[in-house]
């Protein structure tokens, strides 16, 4: 009778190389951010809240510009759990998992090794883009960064093993990837132009596949295209030079503080390679990668002259940069290194993720009587129970702010909540009912709220009108209180 020899036990540095066990780390991350980010606050944060007033209807577009995936994604995980706040926000972090798993595959499919792919995969949670950002916000560039990695593993396939499958998931990638935001487009004309540069891998093309590919993306695209008539597709010229310095600093930090560790611990591939001796398929992957990442930073940058300045600083790094800690890992491999490294470099990935969520707890608990804009410590329940006894049951909600009109929305599920921002057809069909108008502080009416509700809503404040304000103290706080004032229409007042 023969018995197979025991594995000998691995390490938790030697774990590393194996796939089973990076992707166990991943789950764990963002299993992490999401567990934080569900016991911080009750409410929501602004892009949150603007998910929420965009959810309470599906339509081909909301505002044009800004595509449309993420505001879908947002109204299927309401409209399917019934509004359950659990599941809206750990859709972010799914979405999350499953960008870093498609990153991590692509990372092996390019460096050909899992502990260097690992590593290349582990910078993003080391960086204030990956790791710091969207633990405090940021759906929207989770869904971009999560598209624009799906792409990066399907064009690997694409060019490594290239079956019909591979183009048709490359395809889908795109078509959905345009959908998740339009500077998506950055990374596949990068990519594009690194492979018909690089004649090893430009050898790999394959027409008919390719127009497949190329099928399915405008089979996906299309019919949003159609509907909105390429409206939604229009950005307004800025032309300002101080948007292309905001952009140029945004992506020189898009890798810190990671790339801080990567001359004192990979040294080696910091320096030019001159004639060292590169394995074929390596020098190719640094070839189009290197030009990928080039092209990507120039578009970005000379579209940020021409376009809509606020959404390539948001997503042009993400669409530009984000192959750049593959390249850098592939050039670790080639130089060479040091276990001893390594490990400094787990560490420091780990430490940064911990230290960030440590923060966020910390400045959370503590910054209640301190904040300036204090919405994470609206005392929400609060509010809505006041609107609720002063006479508001159903009805058109105008919230004179985004992430209160969003708050509110969470907390009144039969009514349309609209802001001043946006057509009250974006926010669906008028429910009949009241109408009442909210804002924070004691102020006066915002005038913006005013003219929404006069010019847009077609109703007018009366002698029939009933104005009110709620305070109650900020959550977690020990002395600092919040108002918000209301005016209370009859129903039928707004249409």
């Amino acid at each position: 009778m023969s018995s197979a020899p025991l594995r000998k036990s691995m390490t938790f540095w030697e774990r590393f190389s194996e796939p089973q066990s990076v992707i166990s780390f991943l789950f764990l991350y963002c299993a992490l951010q999401f567990l934080v980010r569900a016991v911080i606050t009750p409410d929501f944060t602004l892009d949150e809240s603007q998910q929420l007033l965009f959810s309470q209807s599906l339509q081909w577009s909301y505002r044009p510009g800004e595509a449309p995936l993420i505001s879908w994604l947002g109204w299927a995980s309401f409209a399917a759990t019934g509004g359950s706040r659990t599941a809206f926000l750990l859709f972010k972090y799914v979405v999350m998992a499953l960008g870093l798993l498609a990153y991590f595959g692509a990372a092996r499919l390019v460096i050909r090794d899992t502990l260097y792919a690992a590593l290349a995969t582990f910078v993003l949670p080391a960086t204030i883009s990956m790791g710091y950002l969207p633990v405090v916000d940021k759906p929207q560039i989770v869904l971009l960064a999560t598209m624009v990695a799906a792409y990066m593993w399907a064009d690997a396939r694409v060019l490594t093993r290239g079956t019909w499958l591979d183009h048709l998931i490359l395809g889908v990638a795109s078509g959905f990837g345009i959908l998740s935001g339009y500077i998506f487009l950055v990374a596949p004309v990068g990519l594009g132009i690194g492979a018909v540069l690089t004649p090893y891998l430009r050898a790999r093309l394959k027409p008919l596949p390719l127009l497949l590919a190329a099928l399915v993306a405008i089979a996906i695209v299309a019919p949003y295209a159609m509907q909105t008539g390429g409206t939604g597709m229009a950005h307004s010229s800025t032309g300002s030079i101080r948007a292309i310095g905001i952009l140029a600093l945004a992506m020189v930090t898009f890798v810190l503080p990671a790339a801080l560790a990567f001359p004192l611990l990979y040294w080696r591939a910091c320096i030019p390679m001159g004639g060292a001796q590169v394995d074929t398929e390596d020098r190719a992957w640094l070839r189009i990668y290197g030009i990928a990442l080039i092209a990507g930073a120039l578009i970005v940058l000379v579209m940020a002259f021409f376009a809509d300045a606020e959404s390539f600083v948001k997503g042009g790094p993400y669409a530009a940069l984000l192959l750049l800690p593959i390249y850098f890992f592939l050039r670790v491999k080639i130089a060479g290194t040091t276990g001893r490294a390594n490990k400094i470099f787990i560490a420091f990935v780990g430490v940064f993720a911990l230290a960030v969520i440590g923060t966020r707890v910390a400045i959370y608990e503590t910054h209640a009587d301190n904040c300036r804009n204090c919405r994470e410590y609206w005392p929400m329940p609060t509010y809505a129970d006041g609107l609720r006894q002063a006479g508001f049951q159903q009805g058109t909600i105008l919230g004179a702010s985004n992430d209160l009109a969003g708050n509110l929305r969470y907390r009144f599920p039969q009514s349309r909540v609209v802001t001043p921002f946006d057509p009250p057809s974006v926010f669906g069909p008028n429910p009949g009912g009241q109408c009442l108008v909210v804002w924070d502080g004691e102020g006066d009416t915002p005038k913006a709220a005013l003219g929404y509700l006069s010019n847009v809503l077609h109703a007018k404040v009366t002698a029939a009108s009933m104005r009110g304000d709620i305070t109650a103290k900020l959550l977690t706080s020990k002395k600092r209180f919040a108002t918000v004032s209301y005016i209370l229409l009859p129903p039928g007042s707004c249409h």
